[in-house]
């Protein structure tokens, strides 16, 4: 009978996980950010949840052809588990003592039948690269798949495999059957029944059997995992959970023929990478043993086992690997003991005794005789198997299980002994800390205050930097441009522009002249320089107003006022109204060639309508010129339109560069400003902090972190020199 993990030894364990995270949770406030240390604490909390746990499970993997089954029927010494050659245990069996013998049936809920079902259907969308998800009833959405698959193998011609659908249409055949629902008792002759050829086995979560007589300890539960190759996806994640935590011991199988294959062997790969510990305690059987046709056959598969075990990166105690065949030793171990009339389906396998060369013919077989053949060569190493299997459970799985638990304590006594230690000698060598305290917290606050004082700023200067706007001037503001020009010429007085451009003998120059005169009425330069303001008043304008309130509101009390008086000058949009009356004036360069143009345009135009009139055109221009004046005015107007719209691409691409220089300059000008106050703040911040209660609270954060070490010092001393053992 094994004895298993004595409560004492656990219970003393759980309470050193209690006192360090007593201690974890007194200090936690003042750790700060270290996110990934306390991620890694926390994780460990689960240590006490495995500590408390009454049952040891011991886990049996491997693909369905290796014989798990019948390896635990042999162990148990009876049959318990059908054994056939199909994959009979397609769900997880777990075999503990009970009171009574019998057998529960646990089937799914609700919530995991629609998680499997989802899973299904996961796999079609794969195939056949469609959004299946379930938005219907499964009746409804089972016809839509259904159809699916059929357009799509006859769009593509191509047939898939129909082993989802297949799979789904059994869920779904009996989803209302009250029989396939809840948990069912039944006695361990029927459980043969609810595993080969069940209609209802797709909807079987897990199966648990309870055993009165166990040659086992009371807290040890044999697992029977289902493997990774099942088609039930929470089949899978319980065989995986098992092996990454649940399981405090692995038995590890495989046939002669395919030793250390599968999608099993592949994830314990993975998990060795983690935690290799899990692979060097495993034991390892290569089972079906007397199925090799030659001892050449046999060597083979040894020394694949080998290379197997190198090319994972496996280390295999040799103490712990096993050549067997478990079903020889069951057939024996029944027949010794008079049983084997009661697995009328094992009786009917005697005959493989023969075939292994154990026996010559089965009337030679009886108890005495299956006695003495349990330690034939071929059979013994089972027997030497069991031996030692149950005596690491007896003894070394305690150690080890409690060995695993102290290190992982020990590792985060010691992330956390990284963190007080520092604080704590800091506090050993302060001489005044109420002094050190005020110091302390008014360059904290200084600190934070000035960060977020620049953090605004950087943010200011990056989003104007980063915004992706190409066109600020806007066709609306080309027309409001055009009807200003409109109002500024109708207001012109006709009989004084008449007057000044018919006095004196030269009237071609004086028509040349016309654009400037215009020019002064009509102040183009100005109206473009007030438009530049309103084209950036949202984008940038009003950006300014509220990083200004922004950096006001932070901390007011503790910002000086001649400081926050150059802020508003620095934020105000004169320094903005200025860059950009530079850019007008920058882009308005051609200005003046443009008028002359104009001029020039305007006296040939005059020209050519006053030929006709023998060229009496001085004379004319005083009897009838304030038509001509209007068409003159017309044609100011239209050449200037025409040169704003050549320059609004230009000017567009300009106010840009113009607006990502401001910014950069700005941000320059706003940090050093935040820098060269530093001392004034510090002043203020020194006169309006309340350190009462900051140094209260300093106090007694010392004194709990200094209070915290000694009590974390003493629980690592405690560990290391009380081992549970």
């Amino acid at each position: 009978m094994i004895q298993m993990v004595t409560p004492t030894d656990a219970q003393k364990m759980i309470q050193h996980f209690q006192e360090y995270f007593t201690i974890y949770e007194a200090v936690l406030p003042y750790l700060g950010s270290e996110t990934n240390k306390k991620l890694i604490i926390e994780q460990k909390r689960d240590w006490m949840r495995k500590l408390r746990q009454t049952e040891f499970p011991v886990a049996f993997l491997g693909s369905y052809s290796a014989g798990k089954s019948t390896m635990i029927n042999a162990i148990l010494g009876r049959e318990i588990l059908p054994a056939t050659n199909q994959p009979t245990t397609a769900f997880p069996t777990l075999i503990k003592k009970g009171q009574a013998e019998k057998a529960v049936i646990y089937f799914m809920d609700e919530q995991a039948r629609l998680e499997l079902w989802d899973s299904f259907v996961s796999d079609i969308e794969k195939k056949i690269g469609q959004n299946l998800q379930r938005q219907e009833a499964i009746g409804k959405h089972f016809m839509r798949i259904k159809e699916a698959v059929k357009t799509y193998q006859q769009d593509t011609e191509v047939a898939i495999d129909q082993q989802a659908l297949i799979k789904l249409q059994a869920l779904l055949s009996n989803w209302g059957n009250d029989a396939y629902k809840g948990i069912k008792e039944v006695t361990l002759s029927e459980l043969r029944n609810y595993v080969e050829g069940y209609v209802g086995a797709i909807y079987v979560d897990k199966i648990e059997v309870f055993l009165e007589n166990l040659n086992l300890g009371d807290d040890i539960v044999l697992v029977d995992l289902p493997g990774l190759s099942v088609d039930n996806k929470r089949h899978e994640e319980f065989t995986k959970s098992y092996i990454k935590e649940k399981a405090k011991a692995f038995v590890v199988c495989s046939p002669h023929d395919k030793v250390l294959q599968g999608k099993e062997i592949e994830f314990l790969s993975k998990i060795n990478q983690q935690n290799p510990t899990i692979i060097e305690r495993a034991f390892w059987v290569i089972n079906k043993w007397d199925a090799a046709n030659s001892k050449l056959e046999q060597t083979q598969s040894l020394d694949s086992f080998k290379a197997q075990a190198k090319a994972y990166s496996f280390s295999i105690n040799a103490e712990r690997q096993f050549q067997t065949s478990a079903f020889n030793y069951l057939l024996l171990k029944l027949v010794s003991e008079g049983t084997i009339d009661e697995s009328p389906n094992l009786k009917e396998g005697l005959g493989n005794l023969i075939k292994s060369g154990i026996i010559k013919e089965e009337k030679e077989l009886n108890q005495t005789t299956a006695n003495s053949f349990l330690t034939h060569p071929d059979i013994i190493t089972f027997s030497q198997f069991i031996d030692s299997l149950f005596n690491y459970l007896n003894q070394g799985a305690k150690d080890e299980f409690i060995d695993d638990a102290k290190k992982e304590l020990l590792q985060i006594i010691r992330i956390l002994d990284g963190c007080l230690k520092p604080l704590d000698d800091s506090y050993s060598e302060s001489t005044n800390p109420e002094e050190e305290t005020k110091s302390v917290e008014i360059n904290k606050k200084l600190r934070s205050l000035i960060e977020q004082l620049k953090q605004k700023a950087t943010e200011f200067s990056k989003e104007i930097r980063t915004t992706q706007q190409s066109s600020f001037w806007q066709e609306s503001d080309t027309q409001a441009i055009n009807q200003e020009l409109s109002k500024k010429i109708q207001d012109i007085n006709r009989l004084d522009l008449l007057n000044k451009i018919s006095t004196g003998v030269d009237m071609d120059y004086n028509l040349a002249e016309l654009p400037y005169i215009l020019d002064k009425k009509v102040e183009l330069t100005l109206l473009m320089r007030k438009r530049l303001i309103s084209v950036i008043d949202s984008f940038f304008i009003q950006r300014l107003s509220k990083l200004l309130t922004a950096l006001e509101i932070i901390n007011p009390e503790y910002l000086p006022e001649e400081m926050m008086e150059k802020l508003e000058d620095k934020l105000c949009e004169r320094d903005i109204s200025m860059r950009l009356s530079g850019l007008a004036d920058a882009l308005f360069y051609q200005y003046g060639s443009e008028l002359q143009r104009i001029g020039l345009n305007l006296k040939d135009c005059q020209e050519q309508e006053l030929s006709e009139s023998d060229k009496l055109l001085r004379t004319k221009i005083r009897s009838d010129k304030l038509k001509e004046i209007e068409k003159v005015l017309q044609m100011y107007q239209t050449e200037l339109e025409e040169f704003i719209e050549t320059i609004v691409i230009p000017l567009n691409q300009n106010i840009r560069r113009t607006l990502e220089n401001h910014t950069k300059d700005l941000e320059k000008e706003l940090l050093e400003l935040f820098d060269n106050y530093q001392d004034e703040i510090t002043k203020k911040i020194a006169r309006n902090i309340n350190l009462d209660g900051l140094i209260i609270e300093e106090l007694t954060k010392q004194k709990t972190i200094t209070d915290s070490y000694v009590k974390l010092v003493n629980l690592k001393r405690a560990i290391l020199e009380n081992p549970e053992k």
